[in-house]
């Protein structure tokens, strides 16, 4: 008769459990094989702890105990590309690795790995590439899909993307990209006054891949139709986008009004002042803001982040750990709603909830440990510790 192999798992015991949307004080985790299966209070923890002694006679357990800090999923950042000094954009699998390592150490356990405007061949090499990565065994985040920032923008929008290489919407290029993604593209940067642009968002749909809004110079007008058309997101909203005037909204007044649509925010004190992240959040429901890096080639290294020959900002230095941190210093907003515009929110709109995204019975046991300061201090991955 063969030996059952022991049962192991693992009981975090934490002072502050965030699901994110509900708050256990003091918080119990239980983890095996890589999942949540109980999440609540502790004291509810052991109680299922014991259940599960009862019911494997070989039984390990692991008693994690954390009791001044807090736990929540780990963070998912929709808009990424690069990082450590390397980018999406160099077109190898070693470069897309380098490039979201530093992010996993600062808590982001899923991306989506986001490949901006260039040549064709040049696009097809980088979407190429994440294929690759996605399907080895670097220590990286979980790689649920791309975001296409691009090439379907418009030149006097394009901030850091490059001009030369933004052009008309194309349905055989655009289901080039699809292909040799493998299906996985989730996100489509688009600017919606472009020719073109109401087929492109039917495309888009009837493929699965959310339609966003950015690198526009689209009038207000033109903004809610193409949302009545489809468009269902805003990349980093107010960057590289026709901004509020008061006889034309513009694209970032349509996002803010129209409820359906969630909205990218860059929370790095440089894309944005803080004070337009509060007016944002007043306007605009929690659940449909999502905290991005946008990260480039600086983030994980010392300095700011890099600028266009013209002093236009090009993507961010940050970690989405970093972000999480700022609007939490920056604004009055209760912990929980802070971590869900950086786990469940971005996750939903990656496709990757319920199981990322959040702690709960079936969710991957992605896992951040955060001190008072909201400093990442523990990160498990899938129930590993990475840091």
């Amino acid at each position: 008769m063969k030996t059952r192999p022991p049962v192991e798992a693992t009981l975090f015991l934490v002072g502050e459990v965030y699901t994110p949307r509900r708050r256990f004080r003091p918080g119990g985790l239980v983890v095996q094989g890589g999942k949540v299966w109980f999440a609540g209070p502790a004291s509810e923890a052991r109680r299922w702890v014991a259940g599960l002694h009862d019911r494997s006679p070989s039984f390990a357990l692991d008693i994690l105990e954390f009791p001044r800090l807090a736990a929540g999923p780990g963070f998912v950042d929709v808009h990424l590309h690069g990082g450590n000094g390397a980018d999406v954009m160099d077109g190898r699998p070693e470069a897309v690795a380098a490039a979201l390592a530093p992010h996993l150490r600062d808590g982001t356990t899923s991306v989506l790995a986001t490949v901006m405007t260039a040549a064709h061949e040049e696009m097809m090499a980088a979407i190429r590439a994440v294929r690759r990565t996605a399907k080895d065994s670097f220590p990286i985040p979980d790689i649920l899909g791309l975001h296409l920032e691009g090439p379907y923008l418009v030149p006097e929008k394009a901030g850091a993307q490059p001009a030369a290489h933004v052009r008309p919407f194309s349905a055989g290029e655009l289901a080039a990209y699809l292909e040799a993604a493998e299906g996985t593209i989730r996100v489509a940067t688009l600017a919606p006054e472009r020719a073109g642009a109401g087929r492109m968002i039917a495309f888009l749909r009837r493929r699965g891949v959310v339609a966003a809004a950015g690198h526009s110079n689209a009038s207000y007008a033109q903004a809610r139709k193409a949302v009545e058309l489809g468009v269902r997101h805003g990349t980093h909203l107010f960057n590289a986008m026709s901004g509020i005037f008061h006889r034309d909204p513009g694209l970032a007044g349509a996002l803010l009004l129209e409820d359906r649509v969630s909205v990218e925010l860059i929370a790095d004190g440089l894309h944005l002042h803080p004070a337009i992240l509060e007016l944002v959040l007043r306007l605009k429901p929690w659940s449909k803001v999502i905290l991005a890096s946008d990260a480039t080639r600086r983030a994980g290294l010392s300095g700011r982040p890099l600028r266009t020959a013209e002093g236009r900002l090009y993507g961010s230095s940050i970690t989405l750990g970093r972000a999480v941190r700022n609007l939490a210093a920056w604004t009055r907003l209760p912990r929980g709603e802070v971590l869900a515009m950086a786990t469940e929110n971005p996750a939903k709109l990656a496709g990757g909830y319920p199981r990322k995204g959040r702690l709960g019975r079936g969710a991957d046991a992605d896992i951040v440990l955060l001190d008072r300061n909201n400093e990442v201090r523990k990160v498990y991955l899938r129930g590993k510790e990475i840091k």
